[in-house]
């Protein structure tokens, strides 16, 4: 019966000590949970530039330009022009500068042809001469 009395101390000491264990375990895992530390993100940074974006890319500065009765009358050029430059200037610098001093090239190139062939033909080589050196 000594024996029998031994083997039940242990299964006592050892179902206390896991019933202790995970007790201790379970507790200390609520409290570090409960401590956990509080994120405040700071986000004024981004809102301040989704503003500046906001009114960066804000379309009412070159609309007159782009509405249809005006490029009826003087083509789509300068609204190409002027909405490419807008878009370098955004945060977002959709459109490269190099992009838009090809559109502006573009549109001398047709101004230049249209101001040298409205002239009498022998003043349009010195006209082409004018904007070449100009250019």
């Amino acid at each position: 019966m000594a024996g029998l009395n031994m083997g039940i101390e242990w299964i006592i000491a050892i179902a206390a000590f896991l019933l202790g264990g995970g007790a201790g375990a379970g507790i200390t895992a609520k409290i570090l949970k409960d401590k956990e530390p509080t994120v405040i993100v700071d986000n004024s940074a981004a809102v301040i530039d989704a503003e500046v974006a906001k009114e960066l890319s804000n379309l009412d500065l070159i609309e007159p330009i782009c509405v249809a009765e005006f490029i009826e009358v003087q083509g789509d050029g300068l609204c190409r022009e002027l909405f490419c430059w807008m878009q370098t200037n955004s945060v977002t610098g959709e459109a490269s500068a190099i992009a838009c001093d090809a559109i502006s090239n573009v549109n001398n190139t047709i101004t230049i042809r249209e101001v040298c062939e409205a002239v009498d033909p022998e003043s349009q080589a010195a006209c082409y001469t004018l904007f070449r050196e100009r250019k």
